[in-house]
């Protein structure tokens, strides 16, 4: 995940009226600094995910100090497994409400929560197929094994892009060269992040579309008035 990544104003404006729509402790007045001790990220994956988080270990906040608790143990127990790691300087950012900051971490937050609240629907199903594989080990075993996968690919992307640098003949990369095709490289990666982001988002409003229109078919059949049977003449 790409922190320097910019969200347009229709991803801004869908976000925000996202988190207008949850049941939060705290009215969004100014966003980073309501989010900036973490209290209210976890109560947004306690409101879809109830068994991930225990709201005991987080404290309404206003010193620093505290703040970077509240982020660390988030971050440690919960945000971590989702591939989501904060490192330090993004808890020092996010602690201190660096503008920006929130946003990108909600945006990919509320992925995550979509395809983890998919997954559990497919375990769902599974399990009443198989009931020795029960929905929450198979989505935690899922989440940990996604986020191992995207730290591989990850880590695959940038040595693919380190040996393309340098395959180059040296002669014709400065230094200045360099840094342009590394700044290329990332906002070409940020771009792909944010396509993929944009897909997967629709994909999901699809398929509850889809849903909501088949519980509306089946609404408008079962209130069709049953027709009387007609009496036969002698």
């Amino acid at each position: 995940m790409s922190w320097e990544m910019e969200l347009d104003e229709s991803l801004l404006e869908d976000l925000y009226i996202w988190i207008d729509s949850l049941p939060l402790s705290r009215p969004k007045k100014r966003i980073e600094r309501d989010f900036s001790d973490g209290l209210l990220i976890a109560e947004i994956i306690r409101y879809y995910l109830p068994d991930l988080v225990e709201m005991h270990n987080y404290t309404p906040a206003n010193s620093l100090q505290q703040k970077k608790a509240n982020w660390g143990i988030l971050n440690k127990k919960i945000l971590s497994n989702f591939g989501l790691d904060l490192p330090d300087v993004i808890i020092n950012g996010l602690s201190n409400g660096k503008p920006g900051l929130i946003e990108v971490l909600l945006f990919n937050l509320r992925l995550k929560i979509d395809e983890e609240l998919e997954l559990q629907q497919k375990m769902q199903q599974q399990h009443q197929q198989n009931p020795t594989i029960t929905p929450r080990q198979s989505s935690l075993s899922h989440i940990t094994s996604n986020s191992t996968t995207t730290r591989s690919i990850s880590k695959i992307n940038q040595t693919n892009k380190s040996a393309k640098i340098n395959n180059l003949p040296q002669k014709d990369i400065s230094r200045l060269d360099y840094e342009e095709i590394k700044q290329q490289c990332l906002k070409q990666q940020e771009d792909i992040e944010i396509l993929h982001a944009k897909i997967r988002r629709l994909e999901h409003v699809l398929q509850l579309k889809d849903i909501r229109i088949s519980e509306l078919s089946r609404a408008v059949e079962d209130s069709r008035p049953t027709r009387p049977t007609a009496i036969k003449k002698k």
